[in-house]
């Protein structure tokens, strides 16, 4: 695995942990798409961003992502992840962890790693 991959998503689980819209940008290429339970469907940043706005307002993250499976070839692959922590409520207690299982689509971009597609549900 690269390390070029691992700080990609240990940017992500900080823009999560953060609420920071700018390393949500930061980790997707301009033409990406977010598929996500039980969110829409977003294509592009700009709604990608919107779908992360919409969720940082209401929703406090306490998430780590552990890295699974990477398969990288040119400019194109995949990882693998399992992530666990606490989404929850602003104002409220966690009152357990939740688990999710992710694939994210990773492009190369001016010798950057983004993610190109992000897919994932809860891990049950």
């Amino acid at each position: 695995m690269t390390e070029e991959i691992r700080n990609l998503i240990h940017t992500y689980q900080r823009s999560l942990n953060e609420a920071d819209l700018d390393l949500v940008r930061a980790s997707y290429a301009d033409d990406a798409m977010f598929i996500g339970q039980p969110f829409p469907t977003a294509t592009g940043i700009e709604e990608i961003a919107a779908t992360y706005a919409d969720a940082f307002s209401k929703l406090n993250f306490d998430v780590q992502f552990d890295i699974l499976e990477v398969e990288l070839s040119g400019d194109l692959g995949f990882v693998r992840t399992r992530s666990h922590g606490t989404i929850t409520p602003k104002g409220q207690i966690p009152e357990g962890s939740e688990g999710n299982r992710e694939v994210f689509v990773v492009k190369k971009i001016a010798d950057d790693w983004k993610f190109y597609r992000y897919i994932f549900n809860a891990e049950v």
